[in-house]
């Protein structure tokens, strides 16, 4: 026995059924601001009865709204890109949009798979998650897609980049005060689980770091190479204990997944966070708070909102000349267990 298909409307027979235009009917399946309240309701009543699917890659390639957005990656390895990504769908939804996903295999694949959006118009706009370095060394003539960067920066040679929305946070302000609050706790030898140099934030937190110590003559500080990872930071802990003597004071690590390395490496070691040495991490992650790990709060959902919202401004204002603009959130220190041994020095 043969299964018939339903028929899938078209937005001509949604337009007939709803009393109104087929145009009027696209500008409410994007979410247009012109429509009124009860035309808007009309339309969205039959959409729903009538359970129609709006094809959003035929529609790009027509040349109309997708109404998807695009969110490129380079990796997912840690909860800062979900809790990003929850914050861009908590606009986006509102906006009667979908965030389309995709992880790049590299800094050339995650520029291909811009290049192609833009192209192929699968989406009306695109989020390039922490693109590394590389990412802004290809040549762009033009931005042919509403693009926005989130925690990144371009390099000040990318001046195509420069003309795109970027959202990050004030890394040498917080990572600032975190050195203080440690030197207050009387710390005075330190070392650095650096994240990647090719990520803007990792860039900004070792430099912020080095600074400081060239300004405190009192103080020492190394650099040691960490990662992402919770397995990057225990590599990085266990190969700097064991050709050390000398623990140190602190230990400062690009974000809390690094930073629970080092609490396994200490772990092993019968060494106690906030006891025998300090630890401190940065994103404020849930499982940062149950460790009692000191760390310095992402605004993460917080970006993730903001980039949405800049990216929905310039897909309806596509028309007009809008000047890049630079949203810089602060991180919030968060004290605890792991950097509080008694009073320490005053410095």
């Amino acid at each position: 026995m043969m299964v018939r298909r339903r028929k899938t409307l078209t937005l001509r027979e949604i337009a007939e059924l709803a009393g109104t235009s087929k145009s009027t009917v696209s500008r409410v399946l994007t979410n247009h601001p012109s429509v009124s309240p009860e035309t808007r309701a009309r339309v969205q009543k039959v959409i729903e009865e009538r359970g129609y699917q709006p094809n959003f890659f035929a529609r790009g390639l027509a040349g109309g709204p997708t109404g998807l957005v695009a969110v490129l990656v380079p990796e997912i390895n840690s909860g800062f890109y979900a809790e990003v990504l929850r914050g861009m769908d908590d606009v986006a939804s509102k906006n009667m949009a979908h965030l389309l996903t995709s992880i790049a295999h590299g800094a050339d694949d995650l520029f291909d798979m811009w290049r192609n959006f833009c192209r192929e118009g699968r989406a009306d706009g695109v989020v390039v998650v922490a693109p590394p370095r590389a990412f802004f060394r290809k040549s762009v003539r033009k931005l042919e897609l509403p693009t926005v960067l989130c925690a990144a920066q371009p390099p000040a040679e990318s001046k195509t980049w420069h003309a795109v929305d970027a959202v990050t946070v004030n890394n040498e302000k917080g990572f600032t005060a975190l050195l203080y609050h440690l030197v207050q706790m009387g710390c005075r030898s330190f070392i650095h689980v650096a994240g990647p140099q090719d990520v803007y934030d990792g860039r900004q937190r070792r430099n912020t770091f080095e600074k400081f110590m060239e300004e405190h003559a009192n103080l020492s500080g190394e650099v040691i190479e960490g990662g992402l990872n919770p397995e990057d930071g225990l590599r990085a802990a266990e190969t700097y204990l064991e050709r050390s003597d000398v623990v140190p004071d602190a230990f400062v690590c690009f974000n809390d997944s690094t930073a629970y390395g080092v609490l396994e490496s200490l772990r092993r070691r019968n060494l106690e966070a906030g006891r025998d040495v300090m630890v401190t991490g940065c994103d404020d992650e849930p499982a940062a708070q149950s460790l009692g790990l000191t760390s310095l709060r992402m605004p993460m959902r917080e970006m993730g909102r903001e980039c949405s919202r800049l990216l929905m401004e310039r897909i309806r204002l596509r028309n007009r000349e809008i000047p890049p603009r630079n949203i810089v959130f602060d991180l919030e220190l968060r004290i605890r267990s792991s950097t509080l041994r008694g009073r320490g020095k005053r410095y």
